[in-house]
This record gives C-alpha cells, structure tokens and sequence, in this order.
C-alpha cells in the first residue's frame, strides 16, 4: 500500500524552472499531495501553474502566496507549506531540485524506519555555474552524483514542526544550517535508497534554476546566528509571520 507524502516547493522568480518542475509533477500520482509556496515573488506563481499544470495535478495540488516580498524568506515558505500538509510525511525541497517521477513508486513504498528522517542521493544537471562551483564534480560535466541539499530531506511533518526554520533569519541567506542542527539532536537521520534521488539543475541548462538577484552575502546571517547563540535564543518563534492566502 503506497505511503502517500507531500512535497513542499518555495517558489521565488523561477517560471522557467517552475515549468520544468510541473512537466515532473504532472506525471505524479494523486498519493503525492504538492505544496506550492509562493515567496511573495514579484512574477507571480499562479499564471505559471494554471498554463502549464494538468487538471489531474491540480486536484492534488495547492499554492499559496506570501503577500510581502522579503528577501530569502523560505523559512516562512517551509514552515507554511509544513503547516498545511496533511499526509504524515513531507518532502521539503527547493524549486531547482526535481524529484523525477520515475523515483515517486519507489519513494510512496518505502517504509521510513519510525523516527528517522531522511536526507536524499543528489545529482547534477548541467555544468556547474556560479552557485556549484563547490561541488566535488567537474565543472564540466553535465551529469554527476554530489552530495546531499542541506534543505532537501523527507520528514515526519510533527517532527519538523518541533522545531521549523528560524524566520528571526528572514531577509538574508542562511538559516538552513540551524535547523538541520536542532533535526539531528531530536532524531536520527538516514539517507534514502536508490532509485530514490534528486536532480538539482544548474543555469547553465535552466537560466533561472536559483535565485540570482538576491544577495548571496551570509555575513548577516552570521551575524544573527552568533547573536542568538550569545543570548541562547536558539529555538524559533512566531512562526509564519508574515501575511499569506490560498490561491489555488
């Protein structure tokens, strides 16, 4: 019997990627509920989903929208889609990771050790450009096994939010980190099997795979992130705190 989870997508300025992502979701099956979160994006989501999503999808997909644009604001966007999930487990991911839809029979039968989160197998699509320089891949090679996304991982929707993103981090890149620290002291962590896996497209194949017009300085990240460890102010509060609504 299939476990049915849901994906989580934060949407931000991406419509080329977006329509790439929908050609995959299009293909799930309704067991895969999809949560679409628009980051308050000046090019809004919806026209994007209801040219390209098939009516099929759009019975087991959902959208909603952050009201105010603030710069790196998917704490709020996670937390948000965690939220409103309605399945067990969730599957948070970033709009340039696709899981294909030839890995979703084997991910809805996997049977989750209880208690265990799970990060997922990685591979790149496309040449590296300015955001995969780091990773341990030729820059040249267009296809190639990296490591696991910090923000990509299949959880317990309660387990998640025990303790969701810090949006005390919104406005500036970073934040992922923390979490990942406070998941890793609450349960143990393991990886996904093969087939199961992610491909992250690179610009060079999708011109607006990840974000290019915020900034990447995480010099202000770490500077909050310092302050809350000083003043042990560690654990989020408030969250989804900013304005939202349902839109699709």
């Amino acid at each position: 019997m299939p476990n049915p989870f849901t994906l989580i997508l934060p949407f931000y300025r991406q419509p080329t990627m977006l329509t790439l992502q929908l050609a995959e979701l299009n293909q799930y099956p309704p067991e895969v509920q999809v949560i679409l979160v628009d980051d308050g994006s000046p090019e809004p989501a919806e026209p994007v989903v209801l040219e390209q999503a098939t009516p099929e999808l759009l019975r087991h997909l959902r959208l909603y929208r952050v009201l105010v644009d603030v710069p790196w604001a998917r704490g709020t966007a996670r937390n948000l889609g965690a939220s409103k999930a309605e399945t067990a487990y969730t599957l948070q991911t970033d709009l340039d990771h696709v899981l294909p839809a030839s890995c979703v029979p084997a991910l809805l039968n996997f049977v989750p050790e209880p208690g265990y989160w799970y990060r997922l197998l990685r591979y790149r699509k496309g040449t590296a450009d300015a955001t995969r320089r780091k990773d341990d891949l030729s820059p040249q090679a267009d296809f190639g096994l990296i490591k696991p996304h910090n923000d990509s991982y299949l959880i317990q929707r309660d387990l998640f939010l025990s303790s969701p993103y810090d949006e005390d981090y919104n406005g500036c890149l970073g934040g992922g980190t923390p979490f990942l620290h406070r998941m890793e002291k609450r349960a143990p962590v393991g990886v996904l099997p093969d087939p199961i896996c992610l491909h992250v497209y690179t610009r060079s194949l999708v011109p607006d795979a990840s974000i290019q017009d915020l900034s990447r300085d995480t010099s202000e990240y770490v500077r909050r992130r310092k302050e809350k460890e000083r003043t042990g102010n560690t654990e989020p509060k408030n969250i989804i705190r900013l304005p939202w609504e349902r839109v699709l």
